[in-house]
């Protein structure tokens, strides 16, 4: 099924929330670490669409079905590792809490959102696309490699709550 995926504009608001109160309930939470009530956060999804960071797939319906934001911001954790495209001053693409909805899952809509972003970041003049998610994410770890990108390593994330740590793995695309 052909999906769209584009930059979310301020007249989607009401689409990206119902998206987020109908999927994030589902979402399995001891695969992702999310907490519910603390992150992901609509919040954070409506700040991110005002700095035009915040992406979303739509079906032909034009109902919200995925949801991701891109931008250059990387955790700290992320100066630790050692990258395949480590220059300095390289402009690196970082994906963060890219969702598609639990109740369509084995759609294709993650596979279209990573390439979609694999596009993007061409583009855009980017030199890598990286990102991280719980080591136990194996549909998501497995995603990431099926589409090229390769394991950097493990390191520990603070956790959303900021009362502990995620065990974390860490991938990278290089264009």
């Amino acid at each position: 099924m052909p999906y769209k995926i584009r930059r979310a504009m301020s007249t989607d608001t009401a689409g990206i929330q119902t998206f987020y109160k109908d999927s994030l309930p589902l979402i399995n939470t001891q695969q992702t670490s999310w907490i519910p009530g603390v992150y992901p956060d609509i919040a954070v999804a409506l700040a991110a669409v005002s700095k035009q960071e915040l992406f979303i797939c739509i079906d032909e319906q034009d109902i919200v079905v995925g949801s991701m934001i891109l931008n250059h911001n990387a955790d700290e954790a992320y100066q630790e590792l050692v990258w395949l495209k480590s220059e300095y001053n390289s402009l690196h693409l970082i994906v963060h809490t890219l969702i598609s909805h639990p109740e369509r899952l084995k759609q294709g809509i993650a596979s279209q959102m990573i390439a979609f972003v694999k596009q993007y970041a061409a583009e855009n003049d980017v030199f890598s696309i990286r990102l991280d998610t719980l080591v136990g994410n194996i549909p998501a770890r497995k995603l990431y490699e099926k589409s090229g990108f390769a394991y950097i390593g493990r390191h520990d994330l603070p956790s959303f709550d900021n009362k502990g740590v995620d065990d974390c793995v860490f991938y990278e695309f290089k264009l």
